[in-house]
């Protein structure tokens, strides 16, 4: 089955409608509307979720790494769920959609790869790419205009080159995610397009003027990984991965010191010192879903923030946007040691996967590897593979697996020029009949 409506490919759709998803609630009044944008993501997954089990019928065929994804997966998800009914510092309801929250990212992936298996080429997102060029060109400008002109947008903060630019996006950092999603299928058109590098090269500008380290470390992994495997060609991964690892700390250093370390109230690091003494506390399972650091817990304000007295501390009282600013905490508090490890492996699996793949396509390697990347960078700072933005990466992650795993089969110019005449004389044959 392709997923399309008349001429319009769903995936391609959504693609572009979930690099703007997270921002649109912001640009809408209407309480109602802008409920159902919020959970579209959700709505959406969940759709995809149910076409998968009702076009296989339940007989699901994964890759070996994703089965073995699958399974850790699944455990991750058990341990929280129990938790959360065991311990109910949580309603059941709540505790719920935040084990499908956490989950999200991996639905995407595994819908697209299943629901596609077979029925696209390397080709497909050529149509996607002049889209593509079009926000790469309008992001680009609209940034120089924040920056150097009078902006129509607010800006969020003073940070390393100046002002953050955000744009619409209501935080510089949801504008990172959009560029970078963008890039990621100029990134994999490259075979084709090479002219693609001049966007590419526009939307790390913007990038920049965000001002957000995780994202201008992520950008920098993201081309060192092109300059070092693709266009020097090197094979060897482990003078890159030292090197990554002590150029991202370098770059990161002072963002880490400032969230962790100078920062005489930092709620970030409470919620991970927090998060450990909880995960010891309640070995091995955690607290449950919605429970601690996660945006339901936030949302619906968490009977274990009650009992932790976070309403008598700065910034961390009911509705407060920094109790859901985290991943770590996240996993290590609601899930434990158990799901913490459950979840790592899961994860584990993927990058094994990636890296493996290097040697069947490099283009592939250098996109699925950054957004693997941008994640696991994020994650010290932002809600991470949790964070809405990061649904469309996934979701193009598993068409790509898709492609280099199960490529459409396209007939040969032999067979094409056969079907061709097999065509005119079945033609020849019906008009004979008909005379």
């Amino acid at each position: 089955m392709k997923l399309s409506f008349k001429k319009i490919d769903i995936w391609k759709v959504l693609y572009v409608y979930l690099i703007f998803q997270p921002s649109l609630p912001d640009l809408i009044s209407n309480s109602f509307l802008n409920s159902v944008i919020t959970y579209s993501d959700e709505a959406i997954s969940l759709c995809l979720l149910a076409l998968v089990l009702a076009i296989n019928k339940f007989e699901v065929h994964l890759l070996k790494f994703e089965r073995r994804m699958l399974l850790f997966t699944i455990i991750f998800e058990l341990v929280g769920i129990f938790a959360g009914l065991y311990y109910n510092y949580q309603t059941v309801a709540y505790t719920l959609v935040d084990a499908f929250t956490c989950i999200k990212f991996f639905a995407f992936y595994y819908s697209a790869r299943i629901l596609s298996k077979g029925r696209l080429t390397d080709r497909y997102f050529f149509s996607l790419n002049n889209v593509c060029k079009l926000l790469a060109t309008a992001f680009f400008l609209l940034a120089l205009h924040e920056r150097f002109m009078t902006p129509w947008w607010p800006t969020h903060d003073y940070r390393i080159f100046g002002e953050s630019v955000m744009l619409f996006f209501g935080h510089p950092e949801s504008l990172a995610r959009a560029c970078i999603t963008v890039i990621f299928v100029l990134a994999y058109n490259t075979k084709y397009f090479k002219n693609n590098f001049i966007y590419m090269i526009m939307l790390t500008g913007v990038m920049l003027l965000t001002n957000r380290t995780k994202a201008i470390v992520a950008i920098f992994a993201f081309w060192v990984i092109y300059i070092y495997f693709i266009k020097i060609g090197f094979k060897n991964k482990l003078p890159i991965l030292v090197a990554g690892g002590i150029g991202g700390a370098y770059l990161g250093y002072d963002s880490f010191n400032g969230y962790y370390g100078n920062v005489r109230e930092s709620i970030r690091l409470r919620l991970t010192q927090d998060s450990v003494k909880i995960a010891n506390q309640h070995f091995p399972i955690g607290t449950g879903f919605g429970s601690f650091a996660s945006n339901m817990a936030a949302q619906h304000y968490s009977k274990l923030y009650v009992e932790l007295g976070y309403l008598r501390v700065w910034g961390m009282g009911r509705k407060s946007r920094y109790l859901s600013d985290t991943f770590w905490p996240i996993v290590i508090a609601q899930t434990g040691w158990l799901g913490t490890v459950a979840f790592s492996l899961a994860i584990i699996q993927l990058i094994i996967y990636i890296l493996k793949s290097a040697k069947k396509d490099l283009v592939f390697f250098w996109v699925a590897s950054s957004i693997v990347l941008y994640d696991l960078i994020s994650s010290f700072a932002a809600p991470a593979f949790f964070y809405p933005a990061a649904m469309a990466p996934y979701m193009l992650l598993g068409l790509m697996v898709s492609i280099l795993e199960f490529p459409k089969e396209e007939p040969s110019p032999q067979q094409q020029f056969t079907t061709d005449t097999d065509n005119c004389e079945d033609q020849y044959e019906k008009k004979e009949r008909n005379i």
